[in-house]
């Protein structure tokens, strides 16, 4: 059998929060190859989700910077990256996007997963008590699932790692005091150590990357051929007009040019989808 060209590979996952044990499986069990993680990396230098240090890269360009760098403490062609972003502007739902990266800097490729999904943790919200601020920790899974807490005149007084009840009842207790009448609010802590729910994310990106890399490009053999596009335009039933359903997968290489359309299963769109039958 002919052996994967990142077999024994080292792949440097640039992360300060474990993520490297949530894509080693998948990346040893389908290529063979090996996730590490560069010892003394700090992510945390390109933003942090609580707000200490602004995020001023898009997820996209963010993966690349931190990738990128691992792959320099490494010493190996080869890095990942992920970057997520939480938002909270559909009301109650919180939107969860999550990127996967991986480089290979010895033949220029760049692949990206990546999804969009529901969160299933709540916003957070403003607290006045300490028994309002465990009802909400207690509903979302603490101490499992990390929380932040945040107070002060400008929300400068933040609390995070907080691994027991206990600990949370002393910090809200103390952070409630110091906020001195200014608003403080509890939120979930999405680093992906602290967020059981955003793991199983990056997890499941780390399988389709794996399996993607092990999908070589059928005209020029590079690895990684896989979802490039989509192409939109699936007919109505009823009407037969085109709507914004999506018709078709786009897969194509990370280096030369060649795309293959593959149709999606369902052929037809219902008319609910169509802005003929349903302006």
């Amino acid at each position: 059998m002919k052996t994967h060209p990142y077999a024994g590979a080292k792949i440097a996952f640039a992360t300060m929060h474990g993520k490297e044990h949530l894509s080693r499986q998948p990346f040893l069990d389908t290529l063979g190859a090996h996730v590490i993680a560069p010892a003394g990396l700090d992510t945390d230098q390109f933003g942090t989700f609580s707000g200490e240090i602004a995020r001023t890269l898009s997820p996209r360009a963010a993966a690349r910077v931190k990738a990128r760098l691992g792959i320099q403490l490494v010493g190996t062609p080869y890095g990942l990256a992920s970057e997520g972003s939480f938002s909270s502007g559909l009301g109650f739902l919180v939107e969860h996007r999550e990127v996967l990266m991986f480089l290979d800097q010895a033949h220029g490729l760049e692949l990206v997963e990546g999804t969009i999904a529901t969160s299933p943790l709540p916003p957070g919200r403003a607290v006045t008590a300490v028994d309002d601020a465990l009802a909400y920790t207690t509903a979302i899974g603490h101490p499992e699932q990390g929380v932040v807490i945040r107070g002060g005149p400008a929300g400068e007084l933040i609390y995070k790692d907080l691994d027991s009840p206990g600990e949370l009842s002393a910090a809200l207790d103390r952070m409630l005091r110091l906020a001195a009448g200014h608003p403080v609010t509890i939120s979930p802590d999405y680093r992906a150590h602290r967020c059981p729910s955003r793991a199983e994310i990056i997890i499941t990106l780390a399988h389709r990357m794996a399996l993607r890399l092990a999908t070589p490009c059928p005209h020029c053999h590079t690895p990684g051929f896989g979802q490039v596009d989509i192409e939109r335009g699936l007919d109505c039933s009823d009407c037969g007009q085109s709507t914004r359903m999506i018709a078709a997968d786009i897969l194509g290489c990370g280096l030369c040019t060649h795309t293959v359309r593959t149709p999606r299963a369902n052929q037809i769109a219902a008319p609910q989808w169509c802005d003929y039958c349903n302006p």
